[in-house]
């Protein structure tokens, strides 16, 4: 007898399985005056990694941004162009899960990233 255990991560903010090739691990620190700082961790879908990037846009739009000296490892920004990627792919899920016709490679419709952007 075959015996196959699966393990599947479900999404923190909607409970979907996450598709393993749709993995994020998102690290967020807050430190609240008056408490402890406080780290979190969360297993999201690219789509939710936008949404969490566009609802947290309103707060960082204006903040400073705080670096702290060290090498790897430290709590310095994520790469611009991994939150580009990240935000194409899922601009990409959506736009296929709503009808239109996006490659999986290469420049997206300005018309695709508007609806997207219009949906949210």
């Amino acid at each position: 007898m075959v015996k196959v255990e699966r393990v599947e991560i479900i999404d923190d903010v909607d409970g979907k399985v996450i598709d393993p090739d749709d993995l994020n691990r998102v690290e967020i620190e807050v430190k609240l005056p008056g408490r402890k700082a406080a780290r979190y961790r969360l297993d999201l879908r690219t789509t939710n990694v936008a949404r969490l990037e566009k609802d947290l846009a309103k707060y960082i739009r204006n903040a400073d941004q705080v670096r702290t000296s060290g090498g790897a490892g430290t709590n310095a920004a994520p790469a611009p162009n991994s939150v580009k990627q990240a935000h194409n792919r899922a601009v990409r899920e959506w736009a296929r899960e709503n009808g239109y016709d996006v490659s999986s490679r290469g420049r997206l419709p300005v018309d695709v990233i508007e609806a997207f952007d219009n949906a949210h």
